[in-house]
């Protein structure tokens, strides 16, 4: 396994958490509407899934129950009544929940932050 933290990925021009961490804690308590910019897209989740080499490296092709995490809300009424997006995968598949109390927290659920590429 690799020890790196970060995942290139070039068509997207981003680099991704490989692990999912900060499990068991709420988007409230993460404060991650100030960061929310720097969580996953549902669009990059989507191409991220669909690549066998990005979903095994990422843990998205459901070989694990406990790397769900927080994702950019995509919807405008949603993110204004305060709802919260979360990425849940597992053996049966992908789902996107974007009605998410910014309280819930389950063990299974964290954060996979992602950035643009450094230009050298």
């Amino acid at each position: 396994m690799t020890k790196e933290r970060w995942i290139k990925i070039s068509e997207l021009e981003i680099e991704v958490e490989i692990k999912v961490h900060d499990r068991g804690k709420s988007w409230k308590e993460l404060k991650l509407s100030k960061r929310e910019t720097k969580l996953l897209t549902t669009e990059q989740c989507i191409l991220l899934a669909n690549n066998p080499i990005y979903s095994k490296i990422l843990k998205m092709d459901g070989s694990s129950d406990t790397d769900d995490f927080f994702i950019q809300q995509p919807f405008s009424l949603s993110k204004k009544n305060k709802y919260v997006t979360e990425l849940n995968i597992n053996s049966v598949g992908i789902s996107i929940y974007c009605y998410g109390n910014p309280s819930y927290h389950s063990n299974s659920l964290g954060v996979r932050f992602c950035r643009k590429i450094r230009k050298k």
